[in-house]
């Protein structure tokens, strides 16, 4: 069994920690020394801030540049769209390019012609938006033309029948025009929402 001093004195703990404080500040400064020379054999250059114009830095603004666009877009078109809906029916495909396709709960129906028909078909509604989400689609899914995705939901009483819950989704693209650009809808997708009665 291992016995300890007993007559240990407040000497000779000066003398020891005395002694590791020495080879401690040995160590530290070996160890300094070795750090310059592996440094200056690696050669490591300087780290350098990235500048506020790298490519990085371009991309991040440009896209925010599109999503603005896109949210100015959509809030403009939900609300030019519901209000022609709800009281100018008839004008309503205008806002539809030429070969535009609507899936109505699952019914599709293609064409300018043929949307008019549906569109008279349909009682008189009363839509309230809840929600409009929207963003930009990216140019290599659309052949490099500006499109937006736009999310709606709310509610919508057909000719004073029950409310319905409804979600619809849009997708809108920029056309060319001499004064502005005009956003057409180039797909839309309306299904209700109701829950299942039990």
């Amino acid at each position: 069994m291992r016995r300890y001093r007993r007559d240990w004195s407040p000497r000779d703990s000066r003398r020891y920690h005395g002694k590791r404080d020495s080879y401690d500040e040995e160590r530290r400064s070996s160890y300094q020394s070795r750090e310059r020379r592996t440094r200056e054999e690696l050669g490591t250059p300087p780290r350098q801030e990235q500048s506020a114009t790298s490519p990085l830095m371009a991309a991040s603004v440009d896209f925010k540049t599109h999503v603005d666009q896109a949210c100015r877009a959509a809030e403009e078109f939900v609300n030019i769209y519901y209000e022609t809906m709800d009281r100018r029916r008839r004008a309503l495909t205008r806002l539809y390019l030429d070969q535009a396709t609507l899936i109505w709960n699952g019914n599709a129906v293609t064409g300018l012609e043929a949307l008019a028909n549906f569109f008279e078909t349909l009682p008189s509604s009363e839509f309230q938006v809840n929600m409009l989400d929207c963003q930009p689609v990216h140019e290599q899914a659309t052949q490099a033309q500006t499109t937006v995705l736009v999310v709606t939901s709310g509610t919508v009483r057909f000719d004073g029948n029950k409310q319905h819950y409804f979600n619809q989704n849009f997708l809108l693209t920029a056309q060319p025009n001499p004064q502005s650009t005009v956003w057409k809808i180039a797909s839309d997708c309306f299904r209700f929402q109701d829950w299942a009665s039990t």
